[in-house]
């Protein structure tokens, strides 16, 4: 494995992986145009997944619209 390095994903593909538009966490930070990389690692960490989000949401709606298939037969 000599020779080999690992590289470091951007925030920018962190952002994508997430479901995040480009450029999400690219906000302005204390006084400058752009946030370092570092706030915004921190602040993908600290989410969502947008996709994984969205399909929970979309399985409680299901239970929800079909209530009366999950009650038990004796209540």
């Amino acid at each position: 494995m000599k020779g080999l390095t690992v590289r470091r994903l951007t925030p920018l593909e962190c952002e994508r992986l997430q479901g995040f538009p480009d450029g999400w966490t690219d906000i302005p930070w204390k006084g400058k145009k752009h946030s370092p990389d570092s706030p915004r690692y921190k602040a993908l960490g600290n989410s969502m997944a947008v996709p994984v989000m969205r399909w929970i949401g979309e399985g409680i709606q299901l239970v929800e619209d079909n209530k009366e298939l999950f009650k038990k037969d004796n209540q």
